[in-house]
């Protein structure tokens, strides 16, 4: 199995690639930190499953690039292009977010999860609420990656 985790908080992302490695050790684990790396990846490489942060920077953070602009909806384009471009991989949002966007943008995270669902039912999965100082965002995750290998097993 490939996962694909793209998430730019260097702790969340330790603590999803350490419990997706716990929970699939045979899988095939990438990780990428910003919408254009993690998008480029997910075009090239169509995996499986796809781990996915909604709020990201547009590029990489280095020592010389700052990242660019946050996108508040990163996660959501990544969904809409792999839609585009027909890729069929699996996505499971996992965000530490309760609201999204400002202004007449702005949603809730219920929000966001019914638009999902209403316009990427071939690609969402779910959303995982992510809270570092709670666990209960691990065994969602790996309800998800159940799901995820089930679905996969159907197709």
């Amino acid at each position: 199995m490939k996962i694909l985790i793209i998430e730019d908080d260097l702790n969340k992302l330790q603590r999803i690639s350490e419990l997706i490695r716990e929970r699939a050790p045979d899988a095939q684990v990438t990780e990428r930190k910003s919408y254009q790396s993690g998008l480029k990846e997910a075009l090239k490489e169509h995996p499986d499953l796809i781990v996915l942060d909604m709020s990201m920077p547009t590029y990489d953070i280095s020592p010389t690039e700052k990242g660019g602009r946050t996108r508040p909806y990163a996660g959501r384009e990544i969904l809409s292009e792999l839609k585009r471009k027909h890729v069929s991989s699996r996505v499971v949002v996992v965000t530490q977010f309760e609201s999204f966007g400002e202004g007449v943008d702005a949603m809730t995270l219920s929000q966001l999860k019914a638009q999902l669902r209403a316009d990427h039912a071939k690609n969402y999965l779910t959303t995982v609420y992510y809270h570092p100082s709670e666990t209960g965002w691990r065994d969602n995750l790996i309800a998800a990656m159940s799901l995820a290998t089930k679905t996969r097993e159907q197709a």
